[in-house]
């Protein structure tokens, strides 16, 4: 059946349905009406069928039409805040933001909220999947604040629909988003909160404080604050009150104690961790090096002993003082090489980062309020990198086509050694700057029958292109 005639029977079985009856045979008529029903529910689920075949073979020219002509008959048929809505303005919404059209895309998104919030009331849980896909928007079109406001709506809905221990989800959703984007004492004070309601309602040995407690460890290291460790050694306490906790959850804690333990250079304490997170999975499955997440300056300490400072805006603004700059700011100040580096947890490469609101000034332009990353697996400050690169290669495109391939050994003790360039075509400056981060990288060493093991011969693909999206999402 054409796409055509299939329009053409849908619009049909909805004339159908409000066609004029006599007053006589009111029992037939329901019936009927009842039949022609079922039947439009049928055809509306055919074409939302053949429009999701369109959209999932990236027809979307086909799937675009599809969706907008099944909108349109549900509107006429059903109401402008009918239900059956969602489905196709979801699958619209979709195509336009795989098809580019990204305004139309949010005046879709918003049509469906709305009827949510018509409907269901402003903490509907059915409008999860539309908030996400407003933050999916909001970053693909370089608008990070407003993906950040709709991520702590998604809290706001979550935390209100879900009550006590059914909201830990939206507490741990929340933290990852903030650890993701740089907000990491944000993310520590939601992670501290989802704690204290378990211990409240489940007390202080229950296995769902371990994933919190994990999460505050890869915080810390990402910020590259010390003592990352903590956290996971009270995991560890919690485990031991349980001798049924699954094997897969054991070898977890363990490994990223263990990594921990690398991370801060206690190769010997590490390498007993790894052997217990080996022996509660019993696979019998070697591993090869891992790179461990983690943010680390590059370069001397200087800024540690250094004062550096920068005007102030009034609420006017003018520039009405000088304030001296905190050490966050002084590693991301635009005007130097870069200072710092990032490798981020897997999926959680947003490309952006939104400064601490606690360490900002009020009177911070939109602008000053989020710094662009880019690269893969190593994330850098957009800013910083430009400064290293000549004058022609400094544009968005130019940096994307940069890439750099390392060979390299990584020891028992997750330190890299021997390493080399086995293809570049990158500025000398910039293969000088990927050589020491490389070095300064802590990766989960090689594991042989859980025992930490030199591996040579490791590979490593740079490349600098915007890491701007949207993770786990196809479209």
């Amino acid at each position: 059946m054409t796409i055509d005639m299939h329009k053409q029977l849908l619009i049909l079985s909805i004339l159908l349905c409000f066609l004029p009856v006599s007053a006589e045979g009111d029992l037939a008529t329901d019936v009927d009406s009842a039949s022609a029903e079922s039947a439009l529910g049928n055809d509306i689920m055919g074409a939302l069928q053949v429009a999701a075949e369109y959209e999932s073979d990236r027809d979307y020219d086909s799937a675009l039409d599809e969706y907008l002509s099944l909108v349109e008959v549900v509107a006429q048929s059903k109401g402008n805040f009918s239900d059956q809505l969602l489905e196709p303005l979801a699958g619209l919404s979709r195509t336009y933001i795989a098809m580019g059209y990204m305004e139309e895309a949010e005046l879709s998104l918003r049509r469906a909220q709305h009827i949510t919030h018509r409907n269901d009331g402003v903490y509907s849980p059915r409008q999860v999947e539309f908030i996400e896909m407003m933050v999916e928007l909001a970053l693909k079109t370089g608008e990070p604040l407003d993906a950040d406001k709709q991520q702590q709506f998604l809290f706001f809905v979550s935390s209100h629909h879900f009550t006590g221990l059914d909201s830990i989800h939206a507490y741990t959703g929340l933290a990852n988003w903030y650890t993701a984007t740089g907000q990491y004492r944000k993310a520590r004070k939601i992670l501290d909160e989802v704690i204290t309601l378990i211990k409240t309602d489940a007390g202080e040995h229950d296995l769902r404080l371990l994933e919190p407690l994990k999460l505050i460890s890869q915080n810390r290291r990402l910020q590259g604050a010390c003592c990352s460790e903590k956290s996971l050694e009270l995991a560890i306490e919690i485990l031991n009150q349980h001798d049924d906790a699954p094997a897969d959850i054991i070898a977890d804690i363990y490994a990223e104690l263990a990594d921990a333990y690398t991370f801060h250079r206690k190769a010997d304490v590490a390498a007993g961790l790894y052997a217990t997170s080996y022996a509660a999975m019993n696979t019998g499955v070697n591993q090869p090096p891992k790179m461990i997440a983690m943010s680390r300056k590059i370069g001397a300490t200087r800024h540690s002993q250094s004062q550096m400072f920068r005007l102030e805006r009034d609420s006017f603004g003018g520039y009405s003082r000088m304030r001296r700059m905190s050490l966050d700011e002084q590693l991301e100040a635009d005007y130097q090489s870069p200072q710092i580096f990032t490798v981020p947890l897997p999926g959680n490469s947003y490309g952006v980062k939104i400064k601490d609101s606690l360490t900002m000034s009020p009177t911070a332009r939109r602008t000053e309020r989020t710094e662009t990353w880019v690269g893969a697996p190593y994330q850098f400050i957009f800013r910083q990198l430009q400064n290293i690169l000549p004058v022609a290669l400094r544009d968005e495109a130019s940096v994307a086509s940069i890439f750099i391939q390392l060979n390299f050994t990584v020891s028992e003790t997750g330190a890299v050694h021997d390493i080399e360039f086995t293809s570049t075509n990158a500025p000398v400056k910039l293969n000088k700057l990927m050589k020491e981060v490389v070095r300064k990288t802590r990766f989960r060493p090689g594991l042989v029958e859980g025992r930490p093991v030199i591996t040579h011969n490791v590979t490593l693909s740079q490349s600098f292109e915007p890491n701007q999206k949207f993770p786990g999402r196809e479209v």
